[in-house]
């Protein structure tokens, strides 16, 4: 099938291939009726138009493309490396509907190679789980104007976007509609320690009552500590693995990354849906359109 070309939506629209590329492209220094602009918009969906990225790269002197980069330690447990599967899934679903590409990257998270920001350049870039001094070299890189939304990390810049879950209303809301106060917290790790230090004050837990996850082994030994507790479970994954040693109906577990499906039967779970992500997809979007809007978040 022949791939349909500004011609072919000015020919359908009837009007002049100046005002298909004007539309397509949302020049805003055109003006455009808004009866002509519907025209245009509904002549391409009718030929199943995909813009090309090049040739709009070109006109808007923008690349198209969004980066997502994860920053990873090592060594790296399963459950820390399907964290942020459902995060990746989303956005990069959403954006190609709106006709981004989207280009995946891992990080170090103590020493990362950052070619990926030299060599292409991108429209907006989402940072996760980044260490405070890195973020702020990573920032660097880019121009002005360019979006940097960080996703799970507390960085303290208000020239920076941040998206984070909502740790204290969630422990706020598991201690107040319980009636156990003997609990112990199991936690995967964090790059960002302010994240991590958040999360801990949060619980109101002492440090002998919370678990840093690492490995199976050490987890083991924890548990074997915590007779008669009820536990908190942060991620989904880690739960499994915590119910192999503690009855699932002692488990509160705070799905994090997207999948309370995989909860072990019995045990009392609390999801935080897609509010994370699609905060996070909406501020990219008003920034791409205005760069000087939004709200520090």
């Amino acid at each position: 099938m022949k791939k349909a070309t500004l011609k072919d939506i000015a020919r359908l629209a009837q009007v002049s291939i100046a005002t298909v590329s004007y539309v397509l492209n949302k020049v805003s220094t055109q003006t455009i009726p808004y009866e002509t602009r519907c025209k245009v918009l509904e002549a391409a969906k009718e030929l199943h138009y995909v813009p090309n990225l090049v040739a709009r790269s070109l006109v808007m002197q923008k690349s198209g493309l969004i980066g997502i980069l994860i920053n990873r330690s090592t060594p790296e447990g399963y459950w820390r490396k399907l964290r942020y599967s459902a995060l990746i899934d989303y956005l990069e679903r959403q954006l190609t509907e709106q006709g981004y590409h989207v280009v995946l990257s891992s990080l170090d998270a103590t020493s990362p190679k950052l070619d990926i920001i030299s060599e292409r350049k991108l429209d907006g870039v989402f940072l996760v789980d980044v260490k405070s001094d890195i973020f702020h070299h990573i920032s660097t890189l880019f121009s002005t104007g360019v979006p940097l939304i960080v996703i799970d990390s507390l960085i303290e810049d208000p020239l920076f976007f941040k998206v984070v879950d909502n740790y204290q209303q969630i422990f706020s809301e598991i201690l107040n509609t319980s009636n156990q106060t003997n609990y112990y917290l199991v936690i995967d790790n964090f790059n960002n320690v302010e994240q991590l230090a958040s999360i801990k004050q949060y619980s109101n837990l002492c440090e002998e009552d919370i678990h840093i996850m690492t490995n199976e082994t050490e987890l083991q030994r924890f548990l074997l500590k915590q007779e008669g507790k009820q536990g908190i479970i942060i991620n989904e994954y880690i739960s499994i693995l915590v119910a192999k040693y503690k009855k699932a109906s002692t488990l509160t577990v705070i799905c994090n990354a997207g999948c309370p499906e995989i909860v072990p039967a019995q045990a009392h779970y609390i999801s935080l849906g897609d509010q994370k992500l699609e905060t996070a997809l909406n501020l990219m979007v008003q920034l791409l359109a205005d760069p000087i809007s939004g709200n520090v978040g």
